[in-house]
């Protein structure tokens, strides 16, 4: 397993790689946020041969990600600092910020250019945004004022504004589809929205504890919708089956501390990342069915935990996989790219 380090002077809250077209095609460009800086920004890099230009020669540069560094190729400042980040389609990714406003930025490398398309000011009061997910064209905001928003790229107007839907912080989101939206919050909840429905109350709340430690992330399984992964506050990660419990079919003490990113790879789903607090980035490897993840509490699961990043001394808060690829950020300032993750 090899790994590179790049230092990038900026603590970075969020890197998300760029989509790919085919699971056989090998990622290359990845976008950053950075945060608690007195100008932030989010940024635009290539990786191997993207850093070369149109007239120099590919058997003149090494792919190799052992001696690839990460170039930077597009900045943009941001009003506030980067709390979410996803990508809507190749080129288009949508930001929240911590001013309580949600972005939506288009680049194009070849044309060096990096703009804002499209924005949404001030959805959120408190501290602002805390995450937002995507999936082509539709949108979604949190924040900690237990707010959210529902917007589409081509609209200037939310769709559609819950507000204060939840009594405690919400700390992330994800769109399991197009209408069933799930968060998290510091209440130690996991709540599901169903966006065509005309009330506001949850379809559901799951409950990660009976002690109530917050959740602060989530994500749902790429062939089992049903099964999603949420990261606890006390280094957990919490299993639950939406179809049926309202408890947990799995608790797995995995990190120390916060579990602040959790994901599925989506072509390799057998494989769970985490990252956290405590500095590390681990992998969880099982089938992730029903009944394997209930063996879980009586001591027989088959979960396997691999060390990929070792303690680093500090927080480990965003990681992405794709390929074999995994992408993770730290408030080192740093950026690690680990190859053969998978």
């Amino acid at each position: 397993m090899a790994e590179c380090l790049a230092f990038v002077s900026q603590k970075m809250s969020r890197v998300r790689w760029q989509p790919v077209t085919s699971s056989l095609q090998k990622p290359d460009t990845f976008v950053s946020g950075s945060y608690d800086d007195t100008v932030n920004n989010i940024s635009v890099w290539g990786v191997g041969h993207m850093t070369r230009t149109s007239n120099q020669q590919a058997d003149n540069y090494m792919d190799d990600i052992e001696s690839s560094q990460p170039k930077k190729l597009l900045e943009c400042q941001t009003k506030g600092s980067v709390a979410g980040m996803e990508y809507v389609d190749q080129k288009s990714v949508a930001v929240g910020l911590s001013s309580g406003t949600v972005s939506l930025f288009k680049y194009n490398v070849e044309m060096q250019s990096l703009a804002m398309q499209q924005m949404w000011p001030t959805l959120h009061s408190l501290s602002g945004v805390t995450d937002v997910a995507a999936k082509n064209p539709d949108l979604v905001s949190v924040g900690e004022d237990g707010t959210i928003n529902m917007m589409r790229v081509d609209c200037k107007q939310p769709l559609r504004c819950m507000v204060g839907v939840d009594s405690s912080p919400i700390t992330s989101v994800h769109m399991v589809t197009s209408t069933e939206v799930c968060t998290t919050n510091m209440a130690g909840q996991l709540r599901m929205y169903d966006a065509r429905s005309p009330s506001d109350s949850p379809s559901r709340i799951m409950i990660s504890s009976e002690t109530l430690v917050g959740l602060c992330s989530v994500d749902h399984h790429p062939t089992q919708g049903h099964i999603l992964a949420t990261g606890g506050a006390d280094g957990c990660v919490v299993l639950f089956d939406a179809r049926k419990e309202c408890t947990p079919v799995s608790k797995l003490q995995i990190h120390e501390q916060d579990v602040w990113e959790l994901r599925f790879h989506k072509t390799s789903p057998e494989h769970l990342f985490t990252c956290s607090q405590d500095g590390t980035v681990r992998r969880l490897d099982t089938t992730f069915d029903t009944k394997t993840l209930s063996s879980e509490l009586s001591g027989t699961s088959p979960i396997e935990v691999s060390e990929l990043l070792p303690e680093c001394g500090t927080s480990i808060n965003s990681l992405d996989p794709s390929g074999n690829l995994l992408l993770c950020s730290s408030d080192a300032e740093a950026i690690y790219i680990i190859d053969n993750a998978v």
